[in-house]
């Protein structure tokens, strides 16, 4: 078997015969039986591993499960996703979301695509400095965000034109004590 490159998240498998592509193939994937000839596979990855060619088909059916947080005698634990960051369920004004925890990011963020549909209807134009540069975003105030059991209620909440997700920043985060082991991250009230 060999592998060729295609492009960043495209990857394909050559086997050389029916017999070795039936054996390669995981269950539910379709085969066209191409007898005689040499037959191709191709595989995306998006998990950013470089993957050698026998571990293709068992990366393709085994993905990883991704652990729920939990809300564990009054710390909330939330495990560290694939990517190495912090996500949460939660809402903005009850439209549910999933943040990305931030703290570098001094105010809780969400795209422009989705603060219509969480309830924000104008906000005060600024220019905010964002790990991409400068942006401009517009200032939301009086929201309601909520996560695991918890509800923060006068939030501002920066609408961002071009942010790819909601961001949980330090105007949430900082009304708990945060801390990490083992691979979760910890959030107590602050006392």
């Amino acid at each position: 078997m060999t592998l060729k490159l295609l492009s960043h998240a495209k990857r394909s498998l050559f086997v050389s015969t029916p017999a070795a592509a039936a054996a390669t193939l995981a269950a539910g994937m379709m085969m066209l039986p191409l007898y005689g000839h040499t037959q191709t596979i191709h595989f995306g990855v998006f998990d950013g591993r470089n993957y050698a060619p026998a571990q293709l088909p068992l990366a393709a059916r085994s993905p990883v499960q991704n652990e729920s947080p939990k809300l564990d005698r009054g710390v909330y634990l939330v495990p560290r996703s694939a990517d190495g960051q912090y996500h949460l369920a939660g809402w903005i004004n009850g439209y549910p979301v999933v943040f990305l925890v931030d703290t570098g990011a001094t105010v809780s963020a969400i795209p422009l695509h989705e603060a219509r549909n969480a309830g924000i209807r104008a906000g005060q134009q600024v220019v905010v400095s964002t790990a991409n540069g400068m942006a401009t975003s517009w200032t939301s105030k009086a929201n309601i965000l909520s996560f695991g059991g918890f509800t923060v209620s006068d939030v501002d909440v920066q609408v961002v034109e071009h942010l790819q997700f909601p961001l949980l920043g330090m105007n949430v985060l900082n009304r708990f004590q945060i801390g990490y082991a083992n691979g979760y991250m910890t959030l107590k009230i602050a006392q």
